[in-house]
């Protein structure tokens, strides 16, 4: 297989100083495979390095080697993400805000189901949760083996 050379678009200067100045991780690693392979690395070697597959270095040096620095950047493929706006959420919001209850991710999740007939993933409402500072109760494990009379005296004690 014929090794896949990088056209000659911008300096290792020039591409150090753009790794240096992004803060878009993905980015960065797409660049430095550009960088590897400009300063004469192998396939192999860049794999190593970077702890990628052969497939997504060939992809990175064409898409480069076609449009320059702005084919590396991110840019959403249409795949898998994050679409449950934040309009299943007021009304959960709204119900936690004017309740005294606890409320499980579980219980959470149970109520925008009834509510809007979506099931969102429980990962999706921590995310959100986190992203509006709200708090959420987990479920703690219970020492069954314990000593029941040292439970006693530890509760009497505190």
């Amino acid at each position: 297989m014929k090794r896949l050379e990088v056209k000659d678009l911008h300096t290792i200067d020039e591409l150090k100083r753009e790794i240096r100045n992004t803060k878009d991780g993905r980015y960065s690693l797409r660049l430095r495979c550009i960088l590897l392979r400009k300063e004469g690395r192998s396939t192999k070697e860049i794999q190593e390095t970077l702890l990628v597959s052969r497939e997504f270095i060939a992809r990175w040096i064409r898409r480069y080697n076609e449009e320059g620095l702005e084919a590396l950047k991110y840019r959403h493929t249409g795949g898998k993400r994050e679409i449950w706006t934040i309009k299943y959420f007021k009304e959960l919001f709204e119900e936690i805000d004017k309740n005294e209850n606890f409320w499980t991710i579980k219980k959470m999740q149970k109520f925008i189901e009834e509510k809007h007939n979506v099931k969102i993933p429980e990962e999706s409402i921590r995310r959100k949760l986190r992203k509006y500072k709200y708090s959420w109760k987990t479920s703690r494990p219970s020492p069954y083996k314990g000593n029941k009379d040292k439970q006693e005296e530890f509760k009497k004690n505190s």
